[in-house]
């Protein structure tokens, strides 16, 4: 069973421009579903499809709702982002932790909750929530906006849902050297040094190939990169030659 995609739902929002970078924050990681409560604006509004940058399908669908209640009744779990919580009791979890939370109980039904742009989230909207998101920022400055947190929250599901590659090294229309194709490179450049007697003081060869040695093999050297080494030695070759 694969996960179910988090709901997005804004409590209240007033600035267009902010809802339009909400949804195009949604579209980058894959996410529809958008509801709106008691909105102070036209879902619609030219600034906020404009800032949507395409992802205006995800406006024309919002669904758009009078009370929290409402917006939230087919949801199994609800989680706030807020970045104080008032004389209330709840779980707080960084976005990777409630992001990970949700793909270890994939049943859950998720709705991720921001406030109005001005107040945050209410006790009242929190007193809905199993659980409170907070976004670690700099002490003297932690105000995000919507868009902002929303990429880092969507990023964090998105991540947990495909599991990309930490890092890989892009070869476009080459591949990866084998080792022999290294070897031989290493060869030729030790017979090409050995020739112009680059060592000078021979006892120091030793320690000076092994450090030219690994200068070549901690890199991730592509076939197309050893043939040009190689050629680049030739020419320099045939160059002194002359």
């Amino acid at each position: 069973m694969s996960i179910q995609t988090p709901v997005i739902i804004l409590v209240e929002t007033q600035l267009p421009e902010n809802l339009g970078s909400v949804a195009r924050a949604m579209a980058n990681f894959g996410l529809t579903d958008l509801r709106l409560v008691n909105p102070k604006l036209d879902k619609c509004d030219p600034k906020a499809i404009a800032m949507a940058v395409g992802a205006d399908d995800i406006l024309n669908k919002a669904a758009v709702f009078s009370a929290l209640s409402e917006a939230t009744a087919d949801l199994t779990h609800i989680f706030g982002t807020t970045a104080t919580i008032r004389q209330m009791v709840k779980r707080c979890y960084t976005p990777n932790a409630c992001a990970s939370l949700c793909f270890q109980n994939q049943k859950w039904k998720v709705g991720l909750l921001f406030g109005p742009e001005r107040t945050g989230l209410s006790n009242e909207d929190l007193s809905f929530c199993y659980g409170v998101v907070h976004i670690p920022v700099s002490p003297d400055f932690s105000s995000l906006n919507l868009g902002q947190a929303l990429v880092i929250l969507a990023y964090e599901y998105y991540i947990e849902k495909t599991k990309p590659k930490e890092q890989f090294l892009q070869t476009n229309e080459t591949i990866p050297a084998s080792l022999g194709q290294t070897h031989y490179f290493l060869s030729n450049l030790e017979q090409k040094l050995d020739q112009t007697h680059f060592w000078r003081a021979g006892y120091k060869k030793p320690i000076m190939w092994r450090n030219l040695k690994n200068i070549f093999t901690r890199m991730d050297l592509t076939e197309q990169e050893v043939r040009t080494l190689n050629g680049v030695l030739d020419a320099l070759s045939k160059k002194k030659e002359l």
